[in-house]
């Protein structure tokens, strides 16, 4: 017979390695989302620093449709393997167009006079996002953050005309080698 001492010991135990089953089956589930959207920074973000910046509806529109359509087939894929996250196409897309207004309110009222605002804000953001993630149970995704908000800064101060391609190594390359690390898990 177990004490009680043990008992709760082995049930903590269980507890623990249940938290780390789910945060290693959501890592592996973000994973593909990351290493997605950021080969669509990558590719927006290099593009932004080569067209001229009145274009940049033609490239990012088309991109970030792409990366929609991607999401979607990595969320049913997903579904497929009885992998829940609580995603529903509508909720999706509230939670799209909720993003997008946000950063067009914010552009709004702040009204950057150059474009370095705007190239920096959302990579900004989005470290942010993924701090505050990794300080609620998924400390990965808070290394990600902090090294995209860290490289994201860095290039705000220091790299002048190239911030934009610095912003596409920063979030794009930050979130693929994230995907990818998440993968490993």
């Amino acid at each position: 017979m177990i004490s009680k001492a043990e008992a709760a010991a082995s049930l903590s135990e269980a507890d623990a390695v249940g938290r780390r089953t789910r945060t290693a089956g959501g890592y592996a589930m973000a994973g593909p989302h990351l290493i997605l959207w950021g080969a669509v920074w990558l590719v927006g973000y290099t593009f932004t620093g080569l067209v001229d910046p009145r274009s940049l509806s033609l490239v990012w529109l088309p991109l970030v449709l792409a990366g929609a359509v991607g999401a979607t087939v990595l969320g049913r894929r997903a579904r497929t393997r009885d992998v829940r996250f609580g995603a529903t196409p509508i909720k999706s897309l509230v939670m799209a167009v909720s993003i997008a207004l946000f950063f067009l309110a914010v552009y709004l009222v702040f009204q950057p006079a150059t474009l370095a605002p705007y190239l920096v804000f959302p990579a900004l953001v989005t470290a942010l996002i993924y701090v505050v993630i990794g300080v609620y149970g998924w400390p990965r995704l808070g290394w990600i953050g902090a090294g995209m908000f860290v490289v994201s800064m860095s290039a705000y101060f220091f790299a002048g005309s190239y911030l934009p391609f610095c912003i596409a190594l920063a979030g794009g390359g930050g979130l693929m080698l994230g995907g990818v690390w998440l993968r490993t898990v």
